[in-house]
């Protein structure tokens, strides 16, 4: 009996230095693969962090626009077009074109003369650069706020013919006009995309700096006052038709018989309706 416990005892004491450098086998390849996991999961997951776009690839590269601005603001018969271009995932140009007039004559002015004829033809051009710094509900741009800069350029012409009143014999003359609008600025809008391919762009914010030239010249037999009292009614009209040039320019720089230049500050806003393809 008592041999048999010695030998239990001494196969206790053989095997204990043995399970325990077992033990410690298993627990450091344990520990260790672990380790190789959690990296390796690191490192998938910054690769991956990596390979993921900030800005989503866009539906579309292109969108043509119609621009009704014009119309509700200068007369029905302005009809305006744009073009935006994507460059990349956040960075678009574009470019807008239109035809312009400006009814600047009524039919009688400061009782002197009467309009018998009206010839107006005019242009509106624009550039833009835009840049979409965020994503809207995981779209891609041009969905979202953009901000950017722009070029804007106004040209109108436009000849009036008339009769002379109160005098005995018939006598007429007319009134030639050309005028150009420079503005320069930077803009801030939002586009919403719809089904991926109807876009409504909305221009919320655009002040800029403008140079306005223009240049009219009234023919007829009228003396200098009356040609001063027709001019202060045209400019008079010219505010009171579009209250925009009143804030922009004083009815001092709008006197405009002969040639005239003028700085001054503006502000652009449009609402344009697109297709994106």
């Amino acid at each position: 009996m008592s041999i048999t416990k010695s030998k239990k005892s001494r196969f206790v004491k053989i095997m204990k230095p043995s399970s325990i450098f077992c033990v410690f086998v298993l627990f450091a390849w344990s520990v260790t693969t672990q380790s190789q996991e959690r990296s390796d999961t690191i490192q998938n997951k910054k690769k991956d962090a990596k390979e993921k776009p900030l800005y989503l690839e866009p539906y579309h590269r292109n969108i043509i626009k119609f621009n009704p601005t014009p119309m509700f603001v200068l007369d029905l018969k302005n009809v305006t077009f744009a073009y935006e271009r994507l460059l990349n995932n956040n960075q678009s140009i574009a470019v807008q074109a239109g035809y312009l007039v400006f009814n600047t004559a009524e039919d009688t002015i400061a009782g002197l003369i009467n309009i018998t004829d009206k010839t107006r033809n005019g242009i509106n051009l624009a550039m833009d650069y835009r840049y979409y710094p965020f994503q809207r509900s995981r779209r891609p741009a041009p969905d979202g706020i953009y901000v950017g800069g722009y070029f804007q350029y106004y040209g109108f012409w436009a000849e009036n013919k008339f009769d002379i009143l109160g005098v005995d014999l018939d006598k007429d003359g007319k009134i030639t006009t050309q005028a150009n609008f420079e503005n320069l600025g930077i803009e801030i809008g939002y586009q919403f995309v719809f089904w991926e391919r109807m876009t409504i762009d909305f221009i919320l914010f655009g002040p800029s700096m403008n140079l306005y030239s223009c240049n009219v010249l009234i023919e007829g037999d009228l003396d200098e006052e009356q040609i001063e009292n027709i001019e202060d009614e045209l400019v008079d009209k010219l505010i009171e038709r579009y209250p925009s040039l009143g804030m922009i320019y004083s009815e001092e720089s709008l006197k405009f018989t002969g040639d005239k230049i003028s700085f001054g500050t503006g502000f652009r806003y449009s609402i344009q309706i697109g297709f994106h393809f």
